[in-house]
């Protein structure tokens, strides 16, 4: 996917604006912000794609019928979002806040989503908890081991249907959210690409984001926030940092 594409995306859940901006209105009104969002992206040689980065399970203070503290949205819900991304040439990214849930799990339960070539797959630590914890009450985090079961997983798939690579994007803002982040196993036709989601004022925001930075081995991404974010710097800034990000996430 690396180099040569950028994503920009708008990440959230339907149903309101509290988890991002993606589900603020209709998927239809959203892809023509994010359109307007993602174009001073653009570079010469360097192809910009527009994505949603869909919450699909979203952590929760309750336990749930399940006991996982994660409710799962409909997959009437995630095809509504999935017709307007593959009506514009753009990515779907579900995401995946697990609480006391697992990442493959979940993951395999999109099998029939991420079979397609236009759709990704995100993990978001901060929501993986354990069995005594409450999501929202602490950080969380997830291991090298755990990430790499999820990305040979997506590897096999991937080979079994003759997809393009897979982006696989990980959310982290403190150096604890990956536990033994040196285990990482890159695969040849997944992707993987972690995240700076922390907000706060911008050298913050860079400070973490070049202790990413520091493992060449996986691409860079990083968040911005339409309402943390004091201010929220413009995309001429985005595009001064060294090396340059390869997502752009808006929330």
């Amino acid at each position: 996917m690396f180099p040569g594409k950028r994503i920009v995306a708008f990440y959230g859940a339907p149903g309101g604006g509290v988890l991002g901006v993606l589900g603020q209105t209709s998927p239809e009104v959203a892809w023509t912000a994010l359109a307007q969002q993602a174009a001073p992206y653009a570079q010469p040689g360097v192809q910009v794609i527009p994505a949603f980065e869909l919450i699909t399970y979203v952590a929760q203070h309750a336990p749930g019928p399940g006991g996982t503290y994660s409710q799962e949205i409909s997959p009437q819900a995630i095809q509504q979002y999935l017709d307007v991304v593959q009506a514009h040439d753009g990515l779907l990214i579900l995401d995946i806040q697990p609480g006391r849930g697992g990442f493959l799990a979940d993951a395999k339960t999109l099998a029939p989503f991420l079979k397609l070539p236009d759709v990704a797959l995100a993990l978001d630590p901060e929501w993986e908890v354990n069995n005594t914890q409450v999501p929202g009450q602490v950080i969380g985090h997830t291991t090298a081991t755990e990430i790499n079961q999820v990305a040979s997983w997506l590897q096999s798939l991937t080979t079994a249907y003759n997809l393009p690579q897979k982006l696989l994007l990980i959310h982290q803002f403190t150096q604890t959210m990956v536990q033994n982040k040196q285990d990482v196993q890159p695969q040849a036709n997944v992707q993987i690409v972690f995240n700076m989601d922390g907000f706060g004022n911008w050298p913050v925001k860079v400070s973490s984001y070049h202790l990413l930075a520091s493992d060449p081995r996986f691409g860079l991404g990083i968040k911005l926030f339409y309402q943390q974010d004091k201010p929220l710097h413009p995309p001429s800034d985005v595009l001064a940092l060294v090396p340059q990000p390869d997502v752009i996430e808006y929330q």
